[in-house]
Protein backbone atom coordinates (compact mmCIF):
# COMPACT_ATOMS: atom_id res chain seq x y z
CA UNK A 1 0.00 0.00 0.00
CA UNK A 2 1.22 3.49 -0.90
CA UNK A 3 0.97 6.32 1.62
CA UNK A 4 0.94 10.07 1.04
CA UNK A 5 4.04 10.37 3.19
CA UNK A 6 5.96 8.25 0.69
CA UNK A 7 5.20 10.49 -2.31
CA UNK A 8 8.09 12.45 -3.79
CA UNK A 9 7.24 16.16 -3.80
CA UNK A 10 9.03 19.05 -5.50
CA UNK A 11 8.80 22.64 -4.25
CA UNK A 12 9.72 25.05 -7.07
CA UNK A 13 10.44 28.64 -6.02
CA UNK A 14 8.87 30.28 -9.06
CA UNK A 15 6.81 29.53 -12.14
CA UNK A 16 9.80 29.02 -14.42
CA UNK A 17 11.16 26.31 -12.13
CA UNK A 18 7.75 24.64 -12.08
CA UNK A 19 7.44 24.74 -15.88
CA UNK A 20 10.94 23.32 -16.23
CA UNK A 21 9.93 20.37 -14.02
CA UNK A 22 6.74 19.86 -16.04
CA UNK A 23 8.64 19.91 -19.33
CA UNK A 24 10.69 16.81 -18.43
CA UNK A 25 8.78 13.54 -18.19
CA UNK A 26 11.26 12.28 -15.60
CA UNK A 27 10.75 15.24 -13.25
CA UNK A 28 7.11 15.91 -14.07
CA UNK A 29 4.63 15.45 -11.24
CA UNK A 30 0.99 16.00 -10.42
CA UNK A 31 0.48 19.73 -9.81
CA UNK A 32 -1.06 20.46 -6.42
CA UNK A 33 -1.90 23.72 -4.64
CA UNK A 34 -4.66 23.45 -2.04
CA UNK A 35 -5.10 19.71 -2.52
CA UNK A 36 -8.67 19.71 -1.21
CA UNK A 37 -9.89 17.49 -4.05
CA UNK A 38 -6.74 15.50 -4.77
CA UNK A 39 -5.90 14.44 -1.23
CA UNK A 40 -9.36 12.96 -0.76
CA UNK A 41 -9.29 11.22 -4.13
CA UNK A 42 -5.85 9.73 -3.49
CA UNK A 43 -6.53 8.56 0.05
CA UNK A 44 -9.88 7.02 -0.93
CA UNK A 45 -8.51 5.28 -4.01
CA UNK A 46 -10.74 7.17 -6.46
CA UNK A 47 -7.53 8.23 -8.23
CA UNK A 48 -4.21 6.39 -8.10
CA UNK A 49 -1.60 8.15 -6.06
CA UNK A 50 1.15 9.58 -8.32
CA UNK A 51 4.82 8.89 -7.76
CA UNK A 52 5.56 12.61 -7.67
CA UNK A 53 3.75 15.87 -6.96
CA UNK A 54 4.74 19.47 -7.64
CA UNK A 55 3.63 21.95 -4.99
CA UNK A 56 2.46 25.20 -6.61
CA UNK A 57 1.02 26.81 -3.50
CA UNK A 58 3.94 29.17 -2.93
CA UNK A 59 4.46 30.45 -6.48
CA UNK A 60 4.10 34.27 -6.49
CA UNK A 61 3.14 34.32 -10.20
CA UNK A 62 -0.06 32.39 -9.43
CA UNK A 63 -1.23 34.74 -6.67
CA UNK A 64 -3.36 37.85 -6.60
CA UNK A 65 -6.53 39.44 -7.93
CA UNK A 66 -6.19 42.53 -10.12
CA UNK A 67 -8.25 44.46 -12.64
CA UNK A 68 -7.90 46.41 -15.84
CA UNK A 69 -10.46 48.49 -17.70
CA UNK A 70 -12.60 45.59 -18.87
CA UNK A 71 -11.57 42.46 -16.95
CA UNK A 72 -10.62 40.94 -13.63
CA UNK A 73 -7.45 38.82 -13.59
CA UNK A 74 -7.36 36.04 -11.00
CA UNK A 75 -4.23 34.02 -10.35
CA UNK A 76 -4.52 30.25 -10.50
CA UNK A 77 -3.61 29.81 -6.82
CA UNK A 78 -6.12 32.34 -5.48
CA UNK A 79 -8.26 30.58 -2.89
CA UNK A 80 -12.03 30.49 -2.58
CA UNK A 81 -11.75 32.55 0.61
CA UNK A 82 -9.69 35.19 -1.18
CA UNK A 83 -12.24 35.38 -4.00
CA UNK A 84 -15.26 35.68 -1.73
CA UNK A 85 -13.56 38.46 0.26
CA UNK A 86 -12.02 40.37 -2.66
CA UNK A 87 -13.71 43.76 -3.20
CA UNK A 88 -12.76 43.50 -6.88
CA UNK A 89 -14.50 40.15 -7.29
CA UNK A 90 -17.49 41.21 -5.19
CA UNK A 91 -18.10 44.30 -7.33
CA UNK A 92 -17.23 43.06 -10.82
CA UNK A 93 -17.90 39.29 -10.58
CA UNK A 94 -20.59 38.98 -7.89
CA UNK A 95 -21.76 35.54 -9.01
CA UNK A 96 -18.24 34.16 -8.65
CA UNK A 97 -17.93 35.64 -5.15
CA UNK A 98 -21.25 34.04 -4.22
CA UNK A 99 -20.21 30.66 -5.64
CA UNK A 100 -16.86 30.70 -3.82
CA UNK A 101 -18.71 31.32 -0.56
CA UNK A 102 -20.71 28.07 -0.93
CA UNK A 103 -17.77 25.70 -1.40
CA UNK A 104 -17.16 23.42 1.58
CA UNK A 105 -16.44 24.96 4.96
CA UNK A 106 -13.99 27.61 6.08
CA UNK A 107 -11.02 25.22 5.95
CA UNK A 108 -11.76 24.14 2.38
CA UNK A 109 -12.24 27.73 1.27
CA UNK A 110 -8.94 28.71 2.86
CA UNK A 111 -7.01 26.00 0.97
CA UNK A 112 -8.90 25.25 -2.24
CA UNK A 113 -8.02 27.31 -5.33
CA UNK A 114 -9.79 28.47 -8.46
CA UNK A 115 -7.45 26.49 -10.72
CA UNK A 116 -7.75 23.39 -8.58
CA UNK A 117 -11.53 23.51 -8.83
CA UNK A 118 -11.42 23.95 -12.61
CA UNK A 119 -8.71 21.30 -13.11
CA UNK A 120 -10.72 18.81 -11.07
CA UNK A 121 -13.38 19.25 -13.77
CA UNK A 122 -16.20 17.82 -11.68
CA UNK A 123 -19.70 18.32 -13.12
CA UNK A 124 -20.66 19.46 -9.60
CA UNK A 125 -17.86 22.04 -9.38
CA UNK A 126 -19.58 25.18 -8.11
CA UNK A 127 -17.35 27.71 -9.90
CA UNK A 128 -18.03 26.49 -13.45
CA UNK A 129 -21.32 28.30 -14.19
CA UNK A 130 -20.10 31.61 -12.74
CA UNK A 131 -16.98 31.42 -14.90
CA UNK A 132 -18.88 30.53 -18.07
CA UNK A 133 -21.31 33.46 -17.94
CA UNK A 134 -18.40 35.92 -18.15
CA UNK A 135 -17.24 34.69 -21.58
CA UNK A 136 -13.83 34.61 -19.94
CA UNK A 137 -10.55 32.95 -20.80
CA UNK A 138 -8.04 30.78 -19.02
CA UNK A 139 -4.30 31.18 -19.56
CA UNK A 140 -2.13 28.08 -19.45
CA UNK A 141 1.65 27.93 -19.71
CA UNK A 142 4.42 25.53 -20.57
CA UNK A 143 8.14 25.98 -21.05
CA UNK A 144 7.34 26.84 -24.68
CA UNK A 145 5.09 29.75 -23.73
CA UNK A 146 1.50 30.69 -22.93
CA UNK A 147 -1.82 30.13 -24.66
CA UNK A 148 -5.29 31.52 -23.95
CA UNK A 149 -8.38 29.34 -24.19
CA UNK A 150 -12.03 30.35 -24.01
CA UNK A 151 -13.51 28.85 -20.86
CA UNK A 152 -16.44 27.58 -22.94
CA UNK A 153 -13.94 25.41 -24.85
CA UNK A 154 -11.73 24.49 -21.90
CA UNK A 155 -14.11 21.90 -20.44
CA UNK A 156 -13.89 18.95 -22.84
CA UNK A 157 -15.77 16.20 -21.02
CA UNK A 158 -16.23 14.45 -17.71
CA UNK A 159 -13.10 15.23 -15.63
CA UNK A 160 -11.33 16.38 -18.80
CA UNK A 161 -9.97 19.83 -19.71
CA UNK A 162 -7.85 21.25 -22.54
CA UNK A 163 -4.54 21.03 -20.69
CA UNK A 164 -1.45 19.29 -22.03
CA UNK A 165 0.76 17.15 -19.73
CA UNK A 166 3.48 19.82 -19.59
CA UNK A 167 1.12 22.76 -19.00
CA UNK A 168 -0.07 24.56 -15.88
CA UNK A 169 -3.05 26.85 -15.41
CA UNK A 170 -1.63 30.27 -14.50
CA UNK A 171 -4.53 32.76 -14.47
CA UNK A 172 -8.08 33.58 -15.47
CA UNK A 173 -9.15 36.68 -17.42
CA UNK A 174 -12.82 37.37 -16.70
CA UNK A 175 -14.73 40.29 -18.25
CA UNK A 176 -16.41 42.54 -15.70
CA UNK A 177 -20.15 42.86 -15.36
CA UNK A 178 -21.33 45.94 -17.26
CA UNK A 179 -23.14 48.88 -15.69
CA UNK A 180 -26.85 48.16 -15.57
CA UNK A 181 -26.34 44.38 -15.59
CA UNK A 182 -27.20 41.94 -12.85
CA UNK A 183 -25.84 38.52 -12.05
CA UNK A 184 -26.15 35.95 -9.30
CA UNK A 185 -25.55 32.33 -8.34
CA UNK A 186 -27.96 29.71 -7.01
CA UNK A 187 -27.14 26.31 -5.58
CA UNK A 188 -29.37 23.48 -4.46
CA UNK A 189 -27.82 20.76 -2.30
CA UNK A 190 -28.99 18.18 0.23
CA UNK A 191 -28.32 20.63 3.08
CA UNK A 192 -27.67 24.32 3.57
CA UNK A 193 -23.88 24.14 3.93
CA UNK A 194 -20.90 21.98 2.93
CA UNK A 195 -22.99 20.11 0.36
CA UNK A 196 -22.20 18.81 -3.11
CA UNK A 197 -24.65 20.39 -5.52
CA UNK A 198 -27.68 18.65 -6.94
CA UNK A 199 -27.97 21.58 -9.38
CA UNK A 200 -26.36 25.01 -9.48
CA UNK A 201 -26.51 27.91 -11.89
CA UNK A 202 -25.43 31.47 -12.62
CA UNK A 203 -26.72 34.22 -14.85
CA UNK A 204 -25.60 37.62 -16.14
CA UNK A 205 -28.01 39.91 -17.93
CA UNK A 206 -29.72 43.25 -18.32
CA UNK A 207 -33.27 44.43 -18.91
CA UNK A 208 -35.13 47.58 -19.86
CA UNK A 209 -38.24 47.55 -17.77
CA UNK A 210 -39.61 44.04 -18.21
CA UNK A 211 -37.84 43.42 -21.55
CA UNK A 212 -34.72 41.26 -21.54
CA UNK A 213 -31.89 43.04 -23.37
CA UNK A 214 -29.20 40.37 -22.94
CA UNK A 215 -28.94 37.20 -20.93
CA UNK A 216 -26.27 34.58 -20.27
CA UNK A 217 -27.05 31.53 -18.17
CA UNK A 218 -25.03 28.46 -17.19
CA UNK A 219 -25.86 25.36 -15.17
CA UNK A 220 -23.83 22.71 -13.37
CA UNK A 221 -24.51 19.13 -12.23
CA UNK A 222 -26.83 18.59 -15.21
CA UNK A 223 -24.25 17.34 -17.76
CA UNK A 224 -20.68 15.95 -17.83
CA UNK A 225 -19.43 19.56 -17.89
CA UNK A 226 -20.86 22.94 -16.82
CA UNK A 227 -22.98 24.20 -19.71
CA UNK A 228 -24.30 27.41 -21.22
CA UNK A 229 -27.74 27.41 -22.86
CA UNK A 230 -27.18 29.46 -26.06
CA UNK A 231 -30.47 28.54 -27.71
CA UNK A 232 -32.38 29.64 -24.64
CA UNK A 233 -30.32 32.83 -24.37
CA UNK A 234 -31.22 33.76 -27.96
CA UNK A 235 -34.90 32.95 -27.41
CA UNK A 236 -35.33 35.01 -24.25
CA UNK A 237 -33.72 38.24 -25.53
CA UNK A 238 -36.43 40.73 -26.49
CA UNK A 239 -39.13 38.97 -24.49
CA UNK A 240 -41.31 40.83 -21.99
CA UNK A 241 -41.13 38.96 -18.70
CA UNK A 242 -44.53 37.93 -17.41
CA UNK A 243 -46.17 34.73 -16.24
CA UNK A 244 -46.65 33.29 -19.74
CA UNK A 245 -43.01 33.83 -20.72
CA UNK A 246 -41.77 32.57 -17.34
CA UNK A 247 -43.83 29.39 -17.67
CA UNK A 248 -42.48 28.75 -21.16
CA UNK A 249 -38.93 29.59 -20.10
CA UNK A 250 -39.11 27.08 -17.28
CA UNK A 251 -40.39 24.36 -19.63
CA UNK A 252 -37.78 25.12 -22.29
CA UNK A 253 -34.87 24.86 -19.87
CA UNK A 254 -36.14 21.58 -18.44
CA UNK A 255 -36.46 20.16 -21.96
CA UNK A 256 -33.01 21.34 -23.08
CA UNK A 257 -30.90 19.58 -20.46
CA UNK A 258 -30.26 15.84 -20.24
CA UNK A 259 -29.04 15.11 -16.70
CA UNK A 260 -28.56 11.68 -15.18
CA UNK A 261 -29.74 9.87 -12.07
CA UNK A 262 -27.07 9.47 -9.39
CA UNK A 263 -26.78 9.13 -5.63
CA UNK A 264 -27.53 12.81 -5.06
CA UNK A 265 -30.60 13.27 -7.24
CA UNK A 266 -32.73 12.04 -10.13
CA UNK A 267 -32.63 13.32 -13.68
CA UNK A 268 -36.30 14.29 -13.50
CA UNK A 269 -35.76 16.38 -10.38
CA UNK A 270 -32.69 18.09 -11.88
CA UNK A 271 -34.68 19.03 -14.98
CA UNK A 272 -37.47 20.53 -12.88
CA UNK A 273 -35.10 22.41 -10.57
CA UNK A 274 -33.09 23.78 -13.49
CA UNK A 275 -36.22 25.29 -14.95
CA UNK A 276 -37.14 26.80 -11.60
CA UNK A 277 -33.66 28.25 -11.10
CA UNK A 278 -33.70 29.99 -14.49
CA UNK A 279 -37.24 31.22 -13.85
CA UNK A 280 -35.96 32.76 -10.62
CA UNK A 281 -33.07 34.40 -12.47
CA UNK A 282 -35.47 36.05 -14.92
CA UNK A 283 -37.70 37.26 -12.11
CA UNK A 284 -34.66 38.74 -10.37
CA UNK A 285 -33.44 40.35 -13.60
CA UNK A 286 -36.58 42.45 -14.06
CA UNK A 287 -37.32 43.09 -10.38
CA UNK A 288 -37.60 46.74 -9.37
Amino acid sequence: MKFLEDMDCAFPKNLQEALKLMADEKSRGRPIAGGTDLMVQWSSGVLPMPERAIDLSGLPELKGVSENTDSVVIGAAVTHAEMRRSPIVQVHLPSLAQAAATIGGAQIQARGTIAGSVANASPAGDLGPSLLITNGRVVVASKAGEREIELAKFFLGYRKIDLQPDELIVRFILPKIHAGCRESFRKLGPRAAQAISKVMGSYRGSAKGKEVKDFAVALGSVAPIPIRLPEFEQWIVGKEIGKKVLDEAEQRVAAMIKPIDDIRSTAEYRQWVSGRIVRGFLEELVAE
